[in-house]
């Protein structure tokens, strides 16, 4: 079930300014300034996210889209493709326990946790349009 157009946009609005006033808020009071060195910049990233979010509601308002069909076969491959990269998010886990327990990986977490979010991707992606072709 999808929401209708003026929902999502008073949604995706109200997220948008949330995140705009949590950034200021948590940048006037200087939450997360000095005490936590690792969510120093919170309230930047907060307003970042606010921006982002009504930019991009507001040229999805805009700019008109042409309605997508999505069948059985789509669906289909959609639900092989995550499955394949759950298994492998849980054989790569496991591979990188056993390097991690030979030889720790001294990669800063932040880093380490993007590469590994950007694979995860890459391997949804590739899965997704090599079974399309398949079936």
């Amino acid at each position: 079930m999808q929401m209708k157009n003026k929902t999502r946009a008073t949604v995706m609005y109200t997220f948008g300014l949330a995140m705009l006033l949590l950034g200021l808020s948590a940048n006037y009071f200087n939450i997360g300034r000095s005490d936590f060195q690792i969510y120093g910049s919170v309230g930047g990233f907060l307003i970042y996210i606010g921006f982002v979010v009504i930019i991009i509601e507001t040229v999805r308002l805009l700019v008109p889209k042409k309605e997508k069909l999505v069948d059985e076969r789509m669906e289909f491959v959609a639900a092989k493709s995550l499955r394949f990269t759950f298994l492998c998010f849980f054989i790569l886990a496991f591979g990188i326990m056993i390097i991690d327990g030979i030889k720790p990986i001294t990669m800063p977490y932040h880093l380490f946790m993007s590469y590994l979010v950007c694979v995860m991707l890459v391997i949804s992606i590739i899965s997704y349009k090599t079974l399309l072709r398949f079936y």
